[in-house]
């Protein structure tokens, strides 16, 4: 679903369900063969009216039935309409949404109507027009009875909130009152009171940040801790006090980040070889988790080519362990966020606007993002695990998109804000920016439980498998952690990139078109630019890590061409395998595409 309905939609469905719930009592009531009770207030009532009286047939009962479940049917299309209206910022009574909603009422009016005349058979004009009658007047009496019991209830609340804030001055159209200004200045008086007994407020943020913010619990705690650090006058700390009901959370991060300036980081003087080799000695040392060399070094040119890494294999073979150990080694911290087969669109992952209690539904996952804009210079890892637990495309196809834009125009619209809205400090226009120094590290597991990641997804993605065995192995040197800041590491990936002796010549991209020629004409596969774009980056940063060029090009035909053959049958692919490997041969010899051969192998076993 695009959207969902907030709780003042679910009020009015609600109250048209009261509403004919009285339409059916009123005709049980009404129903001259006396089929609920013949004697009754609602049957007096109906001789006052001087209403026909009609006996009700069950072709009576059909027709009333289909119009009952008609009326609630296009009510509730309607409003989620209007939502949906909402959710695509256009106007709910623009012209196109107009002719949505006609629609819907003509084809509830079609199938209402429909059935219940295909009900009346065998057609009897007196009879139908008795049906028709009876259904007229048991929605008079349910509309009054409606408006009877609606306003007697109404009446009923309304005396309870009155007599339940019967001390608290009262507003009356939403206008100010004297009373209720004089009650605000003296609350805020009172606040100012409170934080000036605490003493210097500097000083207490240099000593705790979390001792203050728990002092100060809530939207209200975080508007006294803004208002005291900033020391502006009463209508100031009035809006500061609407965003922080309406964005609690950010809001309170801002309050931290500002008394918290980001520190400077002492890198350590590394290169991309020995972050590879100490990375994986490091998981040995300390994990017991065993990785072959390539794998590691997949994953950190994967860094360098794309913000989204696909690790992907059987269960417990330690995709979630490498992406949570490497933000450990280098001296950060991952986020988590388990992925949830119900899943299905945006709000999932980026939370959304709660009409009734008026603030946003923050999501961890979207407080981690705005947390990193404060911290630009760290690397911040934020892992999906089991992605494919649901579909990617639903709940992450934001991402998909902007993630292929220059990084100055990765930017989310979070929400509509209001006119003159003061939002939090990295939320301008309700716009948030996917802080560059981000990566997605997403976890998929191959089982019967997951959705398959379709193509749109694994082309931006570098995909890294997990299938082979881990073989254990001894490391008799200390391996310790490092401190690496993003600025160290894209300078690393740039040296890489930058460097002659590692690119891709034009010799190269001649023998791997000629693969890609073939596959496309063989298989009716290709590759296009985003991919040639990845290798340009992947290749060179994978020879800085220790690996060779051919290591690197049978690592990306591998996952960027052969996987996409799983589950082809066609009669050609299997000779069309054949001729691939020795095509391979022939370009690059003997034994060099070990990757693609174990794939090729793996496949052409199956077919």
């Amino acid at each position: 679903m695009k959207t969902h309905f907030t709780r003042k939609n679910l009020i009015t469905i609600g109250l048209i369900y009261f509403f004919l719930a009285l339409v059916l009592f009123s005709a049980l009531c009404l129903d001259g063969s006396g089929i609920f009770v013949s004697d009754n207030p609602i049957a007096e009532m109906g001789n006052a009216f001087n209403f026909l009286k009609v006996n009700g047939s069950i072709n009576f009962y059909i027709l009333l039935a289909c119009f009952l479940i008609y009326v609630l049917l296009f009510s509730t299309s309607l409003i989620y309409e209007i939502r949906l209206a909402k959710y695509y910022d256009e106007s709910a009574f623009s012209k196109k949404w107009l002719i949505v909603y006609g629609v819907t009422f003509l084809i509830c009016l079609v199938l209402c109507f429909g059935i219940g005349l295909c009900a009346q058979y065998p057609y009897d004009i007196e009879i139908i027009k008795n049906n028709f009658i009876l259904l007229g007047e048991s929605l008079l009496i349910g509309l009054i009875l409606f408006l009877l019991l609606g306003s007697f209830i109404f009446a009923i609340c309304l005396l309870v909130i009155n007599f339940k804030n019967i001390d608290k001055p009262f507003r009356f159209f939403g206008s100010r009152t004297k009373e209720l200004e004089e009650s605000e200045k003296k609350e805020s008086e009172e606040e100012s009171a409170r934080l000036d007994e605490q003493g210097n407020l500097a000083s207490a943020f240099g000593e705790s940040n979390e001792s203050i913010l728990s002092a100060s619990s809530g939207a209200s705690g975080v508007s006294a801790l803004a208002s005291g650090i900033s020391n502006n006058a009463l209508d100031e700390t009035k809006t500061l006090k609407d965003k922080e009901i309406v964005f609690p959370g950010l809001c309170s991060i801002d309050v931290i980040n500002e008394a918290n300036r980001e520190e400077d980081f002492n890198d350590e003087n590394i290169n991309l070889k020995d972050l590879a080799d100490n990375f994986r000695k490091y998981l040995a040392k300390t994990e017991k988790l065993y990785f072959d060399i390539s794998t590691i070094r997949e994953f950190i040119s994967g860094l360098a080519s794309s913000r989204l890494i696909i690790l992907e294999g059987l269960s417990g073979t330690g995709k979630s362990s490498l992406a949570r150990y490497f933000s450990e080694y280098i001296s950060e911290k991952s986020y988590f966020e388990p992925v949830q087969a119900t899943w299905r669109d945006r709000t999932s992952l980026l939370g959304f606007y709660n009409d009734f209690s008026k603030s946003y539904n923050e999501t961890e996952f979207l407080k981690r993002m705005y947390d990193a804009t404060f911290k630009l210079n760290h690397i911040n890892i934020m892992v999906l695990d089991e992605v494919n637990i649901s579909r990617v495309e639903y709940y992450f196809a934001d991402f998909l998109s902007i993630l292929e834009y220059p990084v100055d125009e990765w930017k989310l619209k979070i929400m509509q804000l209001p006119y003159d809205f003061d939002p939090p400090l990295h939320l301008e226009d309700g716009i948030l920016k996917i802080p560059y120094n981000t990566w997605f590290i997403a976890t998929a597991n191959k089982d019967d439980s997951t959705f398959t990641i379709t193509d749109k997804v694994y082309d931006r993605a570098i995909t890294i498998s997990f299938d082979d065995q881990n073989i254990p192995f001894e490391v008799n040197e200390e391996v310790n952690k490092i401190t690496l800041s993003y600025e160290k590491l894209l300078s690393l990936f740039n040296e890489a990139i930058n460097d002659e002796t590692k690119i891709m010549k034009e010799d190269d991209w001649t023998k791997f078109r000629s693969l890609i020629n073939y596959t496309y004409d063989t298989f009716d596969i290709t590759i296009g630019n985003r991919i040639m774009h990845q290798l340009e980056t992947l290749v060179p940063v994978y020879i800085a890590t220790g690996g060779t060029k051919l290591e690197a090009l049978d690592f990306m035909f591998s996952r960027k061409v052969i996987s996409k053959l799983e589950g082809r049958f066609e009669d050609y692919i299997k000779q069309g395998l054949f001729d691939l490997k020795t095509l391979i041969n022939k370009t690059y010899g003997e034994d060099t595409f070990k990757l693609t051969f174990k794939e090729i192998n793996r496949l052409i076993k199956k077919l």
